[in-house]
C-alpha cells in the first residue's frame, strides 16, 4: 500500500471510531437516563405497597416531625409511607403518648388487648407495629384491598364493613371520609391537602394542639365532617 493511499484510509478510519465512540457514549448516557427515569417512576408511584412513594408534604408538623421514622416504619413493613402517616395524622395527630377515652393508646391508637404481656404499649416501635398488623388485617378481607374501607375496619372492627356505609357508626363514617380523601390527595400529588384542613377545623386541630405538648391526654372523637 502507498503511502499516498494511507494517508487517505488514516483519516476515515479515524472518523469511523470518533462515530463509534460517540455513539457508544450517547447509547450510555440514554440507558442511564431511561434506568434512572424508571427508578423515579417507581419510587414516586403512591401505590398502597410502595414503600418508596415519596411522603406527602402537606401532614401538620406534629406528624412531619417523625418522618424520618415514618420512611423507616414504610421500608420495615413494605407500605406506603403516607399509609402510615394518614393513620397517624388522625389517629393522634403524632402523639406517641396519647390516650383515648376507650382505652386505645399510642400514635396509633391500639386497644390494650393488642398487646403482649410485658410490652411498652406507648413504645412508637411497638405501637406502630402492631398498628399496621391490624391494618394489614382489614386489609386483607378486600379482594382489592380497599384503602377506606379497612380504614373503617381499622376504626370500627372487622363486622362493621360487612354493613352498608349508612349503616356504620357515624365515628367510622367519619374516619372513612378523612382517610380516603386524604389518600386521594395523596394520589392527585396535591402539595396541600382540602381534606386535611377540613379535617383540622372538624376537630383535629385541637388534638394537635394537645399533641404539641405530647403527654398523656384523652383524645376527642373522630372530627364530623
Amino acid at each position: 500500500m502507498t503511502k499516498k493511499r494511507q494517508r487517505r484510509i488514516l483519516p476515515r478510519r479515524l472518523a469511523i471510531l470518533v462515530v463509534v465512540l460517540v455513539l457508544l457514549v450517547v447509547g450510555a448516557l440514554a440507558l442511564r437516563l431511561w434506568t434512572q427515569s424508571g427508578v423515579n417512576s417507581r419510587a414516586e408511584a403512591q401505590t398502597l405497597t410502595n414503600p418508596d412513594a415519596p411522603l406527602a408534604p402537606f401532614y401538620t408538623p406534629e406528624v412531619l416531625r417523625w418522618r424520618a421514622d415514618i420512611l423507616r416504619w414504610a421500608q420495615m413493613y413494605h407500605i406506603n409511607p403516607n399509609v402510615i402517616a394518614i393513620l397517624m395524622q388522625i389517629e393522634s395527630c403524632g402523639s406517641a403518648e396519647v390516650l383515648s377515652g376507650a382505652g386505645a393508646v399510642g400514635l396509633m391508637q391500639v386497644m390494650p388487648y393488642h398487646f403482649e404481656n410485658g410490652d411498652n404499649m406507648l413504645n412508637p416501635d411497638t405501637n406502630v407495629a402492631l398498628g399496621l398488623s391490624i391494618y394489614y388485617e382489614c386489609l386483607t378481607q378486600f379482594a382489592d384491598w380497599d384503602v377506606g374501607r379497612a380504614a373503617a375496619c381499622y376504626n370500627g372492627g372487622p363486622g362493621v364493613t360487612q354493613q352498608p356505609f349508612s349503616q356504620w357508626p357515624p365515628e367510622t363514617q367519619h374516619y372513612y371520609e378523612w382517610v380516603t380523601g386524604l389518600w386521594q390527595d395523596v394520589v392527585s400529588g396535591a402539595q396541600t391537602s382540602p381534606t386535611l384542613e377540613r379535617w383540622l377545623a372538624a376537630g383535629g386541630a385541637g388534638l394537635c394542639a394537645q399533641s404539641a405538648l405530647d403527654v398523656p391526654r384523652t383524645t376527642p372523637s373522630v372530627p364530623a365532617p
